[in-house]
């Protein structure tokens, strides 16, 4: 079953609820960025034991979140491949509901706990690249009072920026990560 490139959005507090694990939310990630995957390429991709990953697949097909996508014979054992409804997983309008920020706020403290394992995964890659055109690890952090002109600006970039990471990959560039996170200062 091929991913379909429309927005899926992700609005039902039980499939919310799922993105509060780490691992649960590393799997979809995955799945959306790479398209099908068995659970042992799923193992290699997260840094956990396959074994590990068997309760939280059957989370996500619960929840509908991930889906069955076809097996293939390796080795002649039959492996079943999974895949995200879409390639396009979404999550930004569950924030507009009042009734979700709690978990909105526990999925934001799993995703920065998952930002910095990437992070210290990414350091370790032999093609880390901190600077250049072509740079791949970096970080950034900032403080500032934009307007709304500058923030409608920021906020279509950003929208630019999500499309360009959801077009299609090429088959041998190395997946990367990125997380932000933006939130009034007070």
């Amino acid at each position: 079953m091929a991913q379909n490139d429309h927005d899926e959005w992700v609005l039902e507090p039980e499939k919310l609820e799922c993105f509060v694990s780490t691992t649960r939310m590393d799997i979809v990630d995955h799945l959306a960025g790479r398209g099908p995957m068995s659970i042992k390429e799923l193992a290699r991709a997260v840094g956990k034991r396959p074994s590990s990953l068997y309760h939280h697949i059957e989370k996500l097909e619960a929840a509908g979140l991930i889906q069955e996508s076809g097996a293939r014979t390796v080795n002649r054992k039959q492996e079943r491949l999974y895949a995200t409804p879409s390639r396009r997983m979404r999550l930004k309008r569950a924030l507009e509901d009042e009734a979700n920020r709690d978990v909105m706020r526990r999925v934001v403290a799993s995703l920065s706990r998952q930002a910095e394992r990437d992070f210290a995964r990414g350091q370790e890659c032999e093609d880390a690249r901190a600077s250049g055109a072509d740079r791949n690890l970096g970080f950034y952090r900032m403080v500032a009072k934009p307007g709304s002109e500058r923030l409608q600006r920021i906020n279509a970039l950003l929208d630019e920026l999500g499309e360009l990471m959801w077009e299609e990959a090429e088959d041998e560039e190395d997946a990367v990560v990125l997380t932000w996170v933006m939130a009034p200062s007070g």
